[in-house]
C-alpha cells in the first residue's frame, strides 16, 4: 500500500525536518498500520531565534488532546534538532511516557534521525496543516503547499 499523493503530505525526511524545525509548525502523524493519528505543535523558543547553530535551538512540543484544534494543546517537552531528540521536562507530566502519542513522537524522531527508508508513505504519514511552518500564514502557492514553507520564508531560510 502506498501513500496517496497530496500537497500537505511530507514525503521525504528532508522535507519533514525542514518543516518541523521551521519555527511554527503543526504536524499530524498518521500510522498506516493502526490508523491512529496524533497532532503536535512545534514552536521554537523565541530567545533561541538568533542562535548560530541548529543544535543550540530548543523547540517546544505540544500535543492536541481535545476537539478544538486551535486551543486544546498540552505541553509535552522539548526537542533539539541536531540530532532530533526529545527531552522530558519537569512540566511534561500531563502526557505520560506510556501514552501512544509520546511513543509515536519518539519513534518518528528516531526514524528521522536515522533517515529510515521505507517508513514514510508505508507505515507513517506526516502531514502539515496548510500553513507555513515558519510564520504560520495560510499557504496558497502550490509549491509552498508541497514544501510547507511560504515563498518569503523559504527565501529567508536559504539566505
Amino acid at each position: 500500500m502506498t501513500a496517496e499523493k497530496h500537497p500537505a503530505l511530507l514525503e521525504t525526511w528532508e522535507s519533514v525536518r525542514s518543516f518541523l524545525f521551521a519555527g511554527k509548525a503543526t504536524i499530524t502523524l498518521v500510522s498506516r498500520v493502526t490508523g491512529k493519528r496524533f497532532t503536535y505543535k512545534v514552536r521554537v523558543k523565541k530567545s533561541d531565534l538568533g542562535k548560530m547553530t541548529a543544535d543550540q535551538v530548543t523547540y517546544f512540543i505540544n500535543l492536541l488532546r481535545g476537539p478544538d484544534n486551535t486551543a486544546d494543546f498540552t505541553y509535552m517537552g522539548v526537542v533539539r534538532n541536531n540530532p532530533p531528540q526529545f527531552f522530558w521536562t519537569a512540566a511534561s507530566g500531563k502526557v505520560s511516557r506510556e501514552a501512544p502519542a509520546y511513543k509515536a513522537l519518539l519513534w518518528m524522531l528516531d526514524a528521522m534521525a536515522h533517515e529510515r527508508h521505507g517508513v514514510l508513505g508505508r507505515t507513517l504519514e506526516i502531514w502539515h496543516e496548510g500553513r507555513c511552518g515558519c510564520c504560520g500564514k495560510l499557504l496558497t502557492v502550490p509549491e509552498s503547499i508541497a514544501s510547507g514553507l511560504g515563498p518569503v520564508c523559504e527565501v529567508r531560510r536559504v539566505a
